[in-house]
């Protein structure tokens, strides 16, 4: 006997040949499909996401029905998810605490390098036989410079262990969390504008709130040394793009790069597109075959839980 209705993205074959056993499934990808996502979402009595929206609108239609939404990652964007109303409607919110903290700490060392040494404009060189140009590509060694962590959770301290590793200096915002955190981990403990102004390297792992929302705003980076590069594999919102552009624009930082842009997926014409040295990509810090088995699973259970009558063990919302 089914335990109810459940949507889902494209998932792993066995998360979804498991869930079939025990619910009715529809799988649909949101960016592909994203008029039947719309339509599904107040259909089903649960929702495994990894970046669909559900909107309040589709929670109300949904009332009494709809019991959880099940995140595969590790944040809920308020973009995509709306906590009040899922408080209001009676809907459980889960997610995955941890269970990507390994890949997109992964991807930021990836771009840290790729800012750094040149990597895409080198490779695009010698595809366009402009080999002779390499002393263009002259880069910066990571070693004995300032690492900036903003957040520092299971993300943020893993940046920090493996900063140690290429021989970083490390400074940390962070205002909840005991400075003894930060300096167990050889870091030091500063305010924002402190971190800003001596980092070579920015890099973002606080959640998207009403407290961060444009929080690295025009002010901000002009605190950057023009040398310095910002890295956001957080939420997009976090950063002012207009005052991003403007600063590479003016050449007050030396480049940045983006896992997420405020509106995702950007518009084609979108105003970071014209700078070579900004790196970017769709939002895939979290897309590893370990990481997605870890979140998928997590979630999975999580709404089996829910539709068997039982509390959640990773509950972000209220729930019913």
């Amino acid at each position: 006997m089914s335990l109810g209705r459940v949507l889902v993205e494209e998932f792993q074959p066995d998360v979804l040949k498991w869930l079939r056993q025990k619910v009715e499934l529809v799988v649909v990808n949101p960016w592909v499909e994203p008029e039947r996502w719309e339509l599904e979402v107040s259909r089903v009595h649960a929702i495994i996401s990894r970046k669909g929206k559900i909107t309040r609108e589709q929670m109300k239609k949904g009332a009494g029905r709809l019991k959880i939404i099940a995140r595969t990652g590790v944040g809920v964007d308020p973009s995509r998810v709306d906590l009040d109303s899922a408080k209001e409607f009676k809907v459980w919110v889960t997610n995955q605490p941890g269970s990507n903290s390994l890949s997109v700490t992964e991807l930021v060392f990836g771009q840290m390098i790729a800012l750094a040494r040149h990597t895409f404009e080198a490779n695009q060189a010698v595809k366009e036989n402009r080999w002779s140009e390499y002393l263009k590509f002259i880069g910066m060694e990571l070693a004995e410079k300032t690492l900036g962590i903003i957040g520092m959770g299971n993300i943020g301290t893993r940046v920090a262990l493996r900063a140690r590793a290429f021989e970083m200096d490390i400074f940390v915002y962070d205002p909840y969390i005991p400075e003894s955190h930060v300096t167990a981990l050889g870091g030091k403990w500063v305010g924002l504008d402190e971190l800003l102004r001596e980092s070579d390297v920015v890099t973002i792992h606080c959640p998207l709130t009403a407290e961060t929302r444009g929080m690295i705003d025009e002010r901000r980076l002009a605190l950057m040394k023009s040398s310095a590069y910002l890295i956001n594999a957080a939420r997009g919102g976090i950063v002012n793009e207009d005052a991003l552009c403007h600063a590479l624009k003016q050449k007050k930082i030396a480049g940045a790069a983006l896992d997420v842009v405020e509106d995702e997926p950007p518009g084609k014409n979108h105003p970071l597109f014209q700078f070579d040295n900004v790196v970017l990509s769709p939002h895939i810090g979290a897309l590893t075959l370990e990481a997605s088995k870890r979140g998928e699973w997590g979630a999975a259970e999580e709404v089996i839980r829910v539709l068997e009558g039982k509390k959640p063990k990773n509950p972000v919302g209220e729930g019913a």
